[in-house]
């Protein structure tokens, strides 16, 4: 197991790169499409996953440190239970179900992916490297 710290600077730096850089392209797709999903909604559930995401990275740093031999098996404990929170946070605009359920759902799951891989890019290059933080 790598035995300096994932880097904090590195995972926002790349974090907050990737998700302005998927954010202008969902917003322009979004204008282009007239898909009739607000601005608003769309800047909200970036804002929401991007903390998820933030507080997911901090929780795995920490594990890592306490306990490195069950890293793997707390890592996808805490990937489930972040899904759990943030299908929490869209529950309320799905149901009950309504002209733009489907489309929000979509939307929502497109960016929670592309922010969970990545979340898993960045701790598998970090972790298959020994000597780097």
């Amino acid at each position: 197991m790598n035995s300096k710290p994932l880097s904090i600077k590195a995972f926002i730096t790349g974090l907050t790169a990737t998700s302005v850089s998927v954010f202008v392209l969902h917003f322009l797709i979004n204008r282009l499409m007239n898909s009739g999903l607000e601005s608003v909604k769309i800047i909200e559930m970036y804002v929401v996953l991007y903390i998820l995401s933030m507080v997911h990275f901090f929780a795995i740093r920490w594990i890592f440190k306490k306990w490195a031999k069950y890293a793997g098996l707390l890592f996808t404990a805490l990937s489930l239970l972040k899904m759990i929170v943030a299908l929490l946070y869209l529950m309320p605009d799905i149901f009950p179900a309504h002209s733009n359920s489907v489309s929000i759902a979509i939307n929502f799951m497109a960016v929670y992916l592309v922010l969970l891989f990545y979340e898993v890019l960045f701790l598998v290059k970090k972790l298959s490297r020994p000597n780097e933080g």
